[in-house]
């Protein structure tokens, strides 16, 4: 009996419902299981490690990735494959073992964007791509030292 208690306890305290103030979404809810644990942080953001990703459909095919740790920390971001379909970057067997990747389907993968006014000068990083491991809650950012990718690619072409 007292192990059941304990795992019921364990249980509704992960599905808790939590909150955080966004400036730009606002109050936005979470529970513990929502929170993706990034061991090595983001370059320049190397001590917060806990990030939830919020969809909303008026961003779509935006996601937000806002740090539970300082939600005043967050990154738009997107699936590259959207605006660069032949976008491949080298992802090597230690990354993916640092993922804990068992099954393909469980791995995300999205490039921080940087908006601007002019939806023509909004621009996504290509070389430093997150990467999500969706079943074992667990993220990280690559550095990639190939120059066919830039930090400024754009995400719209003008006509």
């Amino acid at each position: 009996m007292a192990a059941k208690t304990g795992t019921t306890k364990k249980t509704s305290k992960a599905r808790k419902k939590l909150s955080l103030d966004h400036p730009r979404l606002g109050s936005v809810e979470y529970s513990q299981d929502d929170v993706y644990h990034f061991p090595q942080g983001l370059l320049g953001f190397e001590k917060r490690k806990h990030y939830i990703l919020v969809e909303r459909e008026e961003y779509y095919p935006f996601v937000w990735m806002i740090s539970v740790d300082d939600p005043m920390t967050s990154f738009v971001m997107v699936n590259p494959l959207i605006f660069h379909p032949d976008y491949n970057p080298n992802i090597s067997k230690r990354e993916l073992n640092e993922l804990q990747i068992e099954n393909p389907q469980s791995l995300l993968m999205y490039v921080i964007v940087t908006l601007n006014r002019d939806p023509l000068k909004t621009t996504a990083n290509l070389c430093g791509p997150i990467l999500i491991n969706t079943e074992k809650k667990i993220g990280k950012q690559l550095v990639l030292l190939d120059d066919s990718y830039s930090t400024k690619h754009p995400i719209l072409k003008s006509e």
